[in-house]
């Protein structure tokens, strides 16, 4: 089985191939030390964002937001929530654990412009 980061540059390619603007979006946390200073503790990325991040091809822009998961992975609720509140804005939100999965809700996108299939679960 391909790992996810293999997933994440799948999708990546078939997005680019579409028309879209992606990237992969890295989240996380890091402690900064500071010579002579404290410490700081830098968060990059709000919790539960998606692998990639994006905005669709002409002539919408609608924003992109894909998880991908490999394996018995689960969603996290963070993730759930993300995916819900961008869905609720208009966006592409999907999870997908292939391409042809990415695919599948892509062409039914652009069948049903507004609405997106997901398969969102906490």
């Amino acid at each position: 089985m391909p790992s996810e980061t293999s997933l994440v540059r799948a999708c990546l390619i078939f997005l680019t191939c579409q028309g879209a603007m992606a990237w992969r979006s890295n989240t996380g946390a890091m402690r900064i030390r500071g010579i002579g200073q404290r410490d700081r503790f830098v968060r990059f990325g709000p919790v539960g964002q998606p692998d990639i991040l994006g905005i669709g091809p002409p002539p919408d822009g609608r924003a992109i937001c894909v998880e991908c998961k490999r394996g018995a992975n689960p969603l996290t609720k963070h993730q759930a929530r993300f995916l819900e509140q961008a869905r609720s804005h208009g966006a592409f939100a999907v999870y997908v654990r292939s391409v042809q999965e990415l695919e599948w809700a892509w062409e039914e996108a652009k069948r049903l412009p507004q609405a997106t299939t997901s398969k969102v679960q906490a």
